[in-house]
């Protein structure tokens, strides 16, 4: 799962753009995305999304994309606003990418 990682980050994306909000930004980061993942790593991903109202919200989006993609290990799915990445996660990523 961890090397066809992108495969399951494509569908996220989608279903997030078709079904959350056409703004969505999908983005790997962590270990998978730096290439130094071992067997047990997680697979860490960023869903930064405009209209978030609470966490009753976050935790809908999240059942949602882990059913797209059939799956919850080894995805570490963390659903976040804007201002939240800026405050928060850009301080700390050091590589990642974008899923177009």
């Amino acid at each position: 799962m961890l090397k066809n990682a992108r495969q399951y980050l494509k569908v996220i994306k989608k279903v997030c753009v078709n079904e959350i909000s056409a703004e969505c930004k999908v983005i790997l980061f962590g270990s998978v995305a730096r290439g130094n993942y071992r067997l047990d790593s997680d697979i860490d991903v960023l869903v930064i999304v405009l209209n978030i109202k609470d966490e009753w919200d976050r935790s809908k989006i999240s059942v949602k994309l882990h059913k797209a993609i059939n799956a919850w290990d080894p995805f570490e799915i963390h659903i976040v606003t804007p201002e939240e990445y800026k405050i928060w996660y850009s301080k700390f990523i050091d590589v990642w990418e974008e899923i177009t």
